[in-house]
C-alpha cells in the first residue's frame, strides 16, 4: 500500500542519515584501550613456583614483545590502561624506548603489607601526545589492602577554548579467592563502590566544565553478571561491550560477544576486562537514588547512545592474543572501545529521538545473548 510505502522510504531515509552521521562521528572519536600485562612478578615458571621477574632472559623476551604489540596494534588509541605495571627500572626502559616518543606516561604502584614499603607493581596509564586528549594529574586510593585504583584526569586539546575533561578509573579488583562467591561479589563490589566514590570527588573537585566523560575501566576479576559490573551500571555506567552487542543486533541482526578475556591461574576462560562509561553533567541531578540503584534503564542507553547530541558507543574490539603457552604476551587480552564525543559549540536539533528514552530494562552483559535472556 501506499502508506507501507512511505514508511519503507522514510525508514530507508533514516538509517541511511543514521550511517553518515556514524561515519561523521567517527572522525572525531576517542578510542581507549585497557589491557593487563601480567606483571613479571606474577608469573610462576614453573612447578618450584619461580617467577619471571627473577631472570632477565626470562622476563625481557616477553617485555619486548608487549611493547612491540602494543605500539603496533595500539598507535591509535588516545589513552590505554595498563594494569599489572612492574616498576623495574629495566622493564621501565623498554618500554619508554619504545613507546616515549608518543605517549605520556604516569604511574602508580601498590603499597605493600608492609608500612613505608611499596609493592613492585601498580597502575599505568598511557596518553598519546598527538592524541586528542592531554594529561593533567594522576591520583591513586587504596580499594583495599594491598590494592589500588588509579584515577586519571585528561582534557581534550582544544585550540579554539578550554577542552572538557575526561576523567578514567583504571581498576583491578581482587581475586575472587573465597570458597563462598557471595563474599567474593561482595568485595568485589565493595572495590567497585570506592572507585565510583573516589572518580566523583575527584571529577567534581579536579574540573570546573559543565560536561565531562568518566570512563571505568580494568580488569574486574568477575565478568558482568558479578555484583560489581552491576553496581558500576547502577550509576548510569553503559558497559561498552553490551551496548554494542545491542547495536549489532538492531543494524545487523547478529549476535556480537566480546568473549573470553582472561585465562585465570586455575585454568579457567573467564570475561573480566571492561570498559563503562558515563556522560556527566555539572547541576545535573542524580538519576540514581541513596542506594545507587535505578528503576530501568533507557532504550538509548542501552544501545550506547549517552546523550541526544551524538555521544555515543560506535564499537569495542578484542585482542585475539593467545592466552596460554610458553611464548604468552599476557594472560589477559586487550579491549579497545571507540567513542563520539561530538564538540557541539552552537546549538542544533537532536540527533536522537527522545521518544527512544523510555523506561526499558535491559541486561547488559557480554556473555548473554545481546536481545537478553527471557526469564
Amino acid at each position: 500500500s501506499a502508506t507501507t510505502h512511505r514508511r519503507r522510504k522514510e525508514w530507508f531515509l533514516m538509517m541511511t542519515a543514521l550511517l553518515m552521521l556514524l561515519l561523521l562521528l567517527s572522525v572525531n572519536a576517542l578510542t581507549i584501550t585497557t589491557f593487563n600485562i601480567l606483571a613479571p612478578v606474577h608469573r610462576s615458571m614453573n612447578a618450584l613456583n619461580h617467577r619471571e621477574s627473577e631472570r632477565e632472559d626470562w622476563w625481557r623476551p616477553r617485555a619486548e614483545g608487549i611493547v612491540n604489540y602494543i605500539s603496533k596494534k595500539f598507535s591509535s588509541s588516545d589513552i590505554i590502561l595498563l594494569q599489572e605495571w612492574w616498576f623495574d627500572e629495566k622493564f621501565t626502559t623498554i618500554f619508554d624506548s619504545v613507546m616515549g616518543d608518543s605517549f605520556d606516561r604516569i604511574a602508580e604502584r601498590r603499597p605493600s603489607g608492609v608500612e613505608g614499603q611499596m609493592r613492585d607493581d601498580g597502575m599505568c596509564c598511557l596518553v598519546r601526545k598527538e592524541g586528542k586528549l592531554e594529561l593533567v594529574k594522576s591520583d591513586k586510593i587504596l580499594t583495599g589492602p594491598q590494592r589500588i585504583a588509579q584515577i586519571i584526569q585528561c582534557k581534550e586539546r582544544c585550540p579554539d577554548g578550554e577542552g572538557r575533561s575526561v576523567f578514567i578509573a583504571n581498576s583491578h579488583l581482587s581475586f575472587p579467592g573465597d570458597e563462598d562467591p557471595n563474599i567474593n561479589d561482595k568485595k568485589q563490589a565493595k572495590e567497585a563502590g570506592i572507585i565510583l566514590e573516589a572518580l566523583t570527588k575527584a571529577s567534581t573537585e579536579w574540573d570546573t566544565g559543565n560536561e565531562r566523560l568518566e570512563v571505568v575501566s580494568g580488569d574486574f576479576n568477575s565478568d558482568s553478571c558479578g555484583l560489581a559490573a552491576s553496581h558500576v551500571e547502577s550509576h548510569n555506567f553503559v558497559n561498552c561491550a553490551s551496548a554494542a552487542a545491542e547495536q549489532m543486533l538492531t543494524h545487523i541482526g547478529g549476535q556480537v560477544n566480546i568473549g573470553v578475556t582472561h585465562c585465570n591461574h586455575l585454568g579457567e576462560n573467564v570475561s573480566v576486562d571492561h570498559i563503562f562509561l558515563r556522560l556527566a553533567k555539572k547541576m545535573e541531578k542524580k538519576s540514581h537514588n541513596e542506594n545507587g540503584n535505578v528503576g530501568g534503564r533507557s532504550a538509548a542507553l542501552s544501545l550506547g547512545f549517552l546523550d541526544t547530541k551524538g555521544t555515543r558507543i560506535l564499537n569495542v574490539r578484542r585482542g585475539n592474543i593467545l592466552l596460554e603457552g610458553s611464548t604468552v604476551l599476557s594472560d589477559h587480552r586487550p579491549v579497545t572501545a571507540k567513542i563520539a564525543w561530538p564538540r557541539i559549540t552552537k546549538p542544533k536539533k537532536e540527533i536522537l529521538c527522545p521518544e527512544l528514552y523510555v523506561n526499558v530494562t535491559r541486561p547488559l552483559d557480554p556473555l548473554e545473548p545481546a536481545w537478553g535472556i527471557v526469564e
